[in-house]
């Protein structure tokens, strides 16, 4: 029992030591959208807004049901009359009334308003659904955009230090009279630019973070640094892959278009907006037509006179409205609904257009980019053997100073567009989603 209880400390001890010493998870994708989503305030607005369309769509259908009006009074009725013929002076009786009323209104347009109202549904479901989509692609950009420029900023300081050990070796053998004194300031020029641009890159970086702060409602937790302070990833760019998964897209452009028409919330939202448009057309022209109710009622009356103990009364009316002359609104309701119809639709050709070539845009972007990062791969490796070789030579006497910084300056470039390819070929592709109404909880699992 005594050894079984050591196994057992043991254990723990060693799941302990190994939970300790690995390292700790790093900021993904999924935490960061999930957390935006019940942070950023045009979510609940807008589904605040999606729960009163569903309210509205309750009124509507409720316009079917009759209206009952129920109505109580009562009071003192006190005459005197001069002179007396019934010799009893004053006379006090206390009226009372009870009444029911049922009105039932006839007519198309309680039909119209119904149909409305489901389309207005529909359109705040498309409203609630593009607000989604803008509020994560903007948490996954700003997510993208903090990584993108944690990488620029080791990139640059990378290149700081090694221009500043380049100036110190220059200026060692300008003190041997090896080098001029035009490579010395040449690198200090040059180690000037760096520190310079290792600055920009800081400044970029804390802008990306606030800007990641005010959309998912926390700083972004990147484990770039362990707890001592060192780096766990180096600052090669092909180390973008370890936190970056690029979406699925849809398989050719023809699909992107299909799928883009069919879910595109915008789109489909401004065609309903036409459907409701044919609607008021038709509610207008109603307002030349007659309108019909039916409406019945009970009433009691007690003590209403001193010679009438009880009363009751029953009716039931059937009443038509036709409307003769209202000043010429009517008139102007239907070239008005009209017009509103003729803009919706120009609105949603214009919207076809703009889809068409947003979806175009960017796949084109996305196969660009990725023949270009194939392009600076290659630019990347060749830069590295290109210094590594120019430093060796330079050792020996064949190769300047100035030859080494410019190729030092020449991998730098090229590490920087490398990460800003690779940058832009995963904001393309989740914009290439957003146009296609893809970007979900739904598609991205």
């Amino acid at each position: 029992m005594f050894f079984f209880k050591i196994q057992i400390i043991y254990c723990l001890l060693l799941i302990l030591i190994t939970f300790l010493t690995t390292p700790l998870k790093t900021e993904e994708l999924n935490d960061v959208i999930l957390d935006a989503y019940n942070f950023y305030p045009d979510i609940k607005k807008s589904l605040i807004e999606f729960d009163n369309a569903k309210k509205d769509l309750t009124i509507a259908k409720t316009d079917f049901l009759p209206s009952f009006d129920l109505s109580a009074t009562q009071g003192k009725d006190i005459s005197k009359s001069f002179p007396d013929t019934s010799n009893l002076g004053v006379t006090g009786i206390n009226p009372t009334t009870l009444g029911v009323d049922l009105t039932q209104p006839l007519g198309a347009s309680k039909i119209l308003n119904f149909k409305k109202s489901k389309n207005s549904l529909k359109i705040a479901q498309y409203e609630n659904s593009s607000v989604i989509q803008n509020v994560l692609f903007k948490a996954i950009k700003s997510y993208y955009t903090v990584l993108r420029n944690y990488f620029l900023l080791d990139v640059s300081k990378k290149n700081e230090q090694n221009i500043e050990k380049k100036l110190q070796a220059t200026e060692k053998r300008f003190e041997f009279k090896d080098v001029t004194r035009t490579d010395v300031f040449k690198a200090k020029a040059r180690l000037a630019e760096a520190i310079s641009n290792r600055i920009e890159a800081e400044n970029n970086l804390e802008i990306s973070i606030s800007d990641f702060r005010n959309t998912v409602g926390r700083n972004p937790r990147i484990n770039w640094y362990d707890d001592n302070k060192t780096k766990v990833i180096s600052s090669n760019p092909k180390d973008w892959s370890k936190f970056v998964d690029i979406p699925k897209i849809p398989e050719s452009l023809e699909q992107s278009i299909i799928i883009g028409r069919a879910n595109n919330p915008e789109f489909n939202k401004i065609k309903l907006e036409i459907e409701n448009s044919k609607i008021d057309m038709t509610s207008s022209a109603l307002n030349f037509a007659p309108e019909f109710s039916i409406s019945g009622s009970i009433g009691k009356s007690l003590d209403s006179s001193r010679t009438v103990e009880r009363k009751d009364n029953y009716s039931v009316t059937a009443q038509v409205n036709l409307p003769i002359f209202n000043k010429g609104h009517n008139f102007i309701n239907v070239q008005k609904s009209k017009n509103t119809a003729l803009t919706k639709i120009k609105s949603l050709e214009t919207k076809n257009l703009d889809l068409d070539f947003q979806i175009k845009s960017f796949w084109k972007k996305i196969e660009s980019t990725k023949s270009s990062i194939n392009s600076l791969e290659i630019s990347v490796e060749s830069n590295l053997i290109a210094v590594d070789g120019i430093t060796k030579e330079a050792a020996v006497g064949t190769r300047t100073t100035i030859e080494i910084l410019d190729a030092e300056k020449d991998l730098t470039q090229s590490e920087s567009n490398l990460v800003n390819a690779q940058y832009q070929l995963v904001i393309s592709s989740y914009e290439l989603l957003k146009q296609c109404g893809l970007l979900n909880f739904d598609y991205l699992n």
